[in-house]
């Protein structure tokens, strides 16, 4: 999977992107003026996130699949700014949480053969995303609201 931000993004939505990237294990891209057929082309068929900003902070996450169609939005405010990067790891973070978001992020970002993390974890619980490594909270996302999409619905 590929990470990369809206244009013009500020300090906070490079520096998250930047995050998740090293937590997830992904390719971040600096956008710059590219075109979404750009972005889209240069992910080369594999799934992609983009951190999008509202006021100028990080204000949502939208995940393509490997066709360019969108499949998830989840609009986002940051509780805990990102403090330390996490480790970078070859195994996916172990994705929990009492949530139907749980299943949907899962079949995005998780192939079917992966090994997962002994350390890194996402918690999905209420309105809230934790970032873990071990028992140390690396930041947090407050979800307020989020949208599965279906294959010709228009992602917003």
């Amino acid at each position: 999977m590929y990470i990369t931000s809206s244009r013009k993004p500020s300090a906070g939505t490079r520096t998250l992107c930047k995050h998740l990237a090293s937590f997830f294990g992904f390719e971040y891209f600096n956008r710059g003026k590219m075109s979404m057929g750009e972005v889209l082309s240069l992910s080369h068929g594999n799934p992609l996130l983009i951190v999008g900003e509202y006021h100028g902070n990080p204000g949502s996450l939208a995940f393509y699949d490997g066709e360019g169609f969108c499949t998830l939005s989840i609009y986002i405010s940051v509780l805990e700014a990102p403090s330390n990067y996490p480790k970078k790891s070859n195994s996916f973070p172990l994705i929990i949480g009492d949530n139907e978001l749980v299943l949907v992020i899962k079949d995005l970002i998780v192939p079917d053969d992966s090994t997962f993390s002994k350390v890194l974890s996402l918690t999905i619980s209420g309105n809230q995303l934790d970032f873990k490594e071990g028992e140390n909270e690396l930041f947090s996302l407050r979800m307020k609201s989020y949208k599965v999409f279906e294959v010709d619905e228009e992602c917003s």
